[in-house]
């Protein structure tokens, strides 16, 4: 799961093992939770996506759970949906925790998902309603320039990709599709740099990016 998404769901563990007795939501009858079902379905410890989905739906149907924290936990189980290629599950937590809470993360994961289901349109709005209430971070850019690429606008993918590694210098995977965008702009020169420059911090970054659907 992402570690974005595992900062979110800590704080509202956080919220619910804190919280006092007469603040808590009325709770089910029966229904008892304990400190390892919230890391279960945090999804640390090495607890996998197929666990945290049960424990996490254990912990939103449990009555304990209180506004707008609900959201942190949908989004939690979105995120194990989406580790196992439930997209549909994914999109339904994703909605509903957005409709509470419209926190960047919840909109990030959206978008990846929108991603995996070929939905440009809404991976684009979702990527920018990140940058816009996030502008520091730097994966939503680099997705946008994925969502750029697909639809063939290069100059687009370029500039979100240029975002990226300003934000991330690091970032070899911005650094080489920038490359391969500047050639196809014909700036052959620029995008050979860039994308040596891509290799020389990562060997595996060609078949990465091919993966991506962005090559030469």
């Amino acid at each position: 799961m992402s570690r974005i998404l595992v900062a979110t769901a800590a704080a509202a563990a956080l919220a619910i093992l804190s919280m006092p007795a007469a603040a808590a939501p009325k709770a089910k009858a029966g229904t008892k939770l304990t400190q390892n079902d919230l890391r279960v379905c945090m999804g640390v410890d090495g607890s996998k996506p197929e666990d945290q989905i049960p424990v996490c739906t254990k912990i939103i149907n449990s009555g304990f759970v209180k506004h707008p924290h609900t959201g942190d936990y949908y989004a939690t189980r979105g995120a194990a949906y989406f580790a196992v290629g439930q997209l549909d599950n994914a999109m339904a937590d994703l909605n509903k925790a957005i409709g509470i809470r419209q926190a960047p993360e919840f909109y990030f994961q959206r978008g990846m998902v929108f991603m995996s289901l070929s939905d440009l349109s809404g991976a684009k709005t979702d990527f920018d309603q990140v940058i816009k209430l996030k502008p520091a971070f730097a994966p939503p850019y680099f997705m946008r320039g994925l969502v750029a690429y697909s639809s063939a606008d290069f100059a687009e993918a370029q500039s979100f990709f240029d975002a990226t590694v300003k934000r991330v210098p690091t970032h070899y995977k911005a650094l080489y599709g920038r490359g391969v965008v500047k050639k196809k702009l014909g700036d052959e020169n620029g995008g050979k740099k860039d994308m040596s420059d891509a290799r020389g911090m990562s060997d595996s970054v060609e078949k990465e990016m091919t993966q991506l659907g962005i090559k030469p």
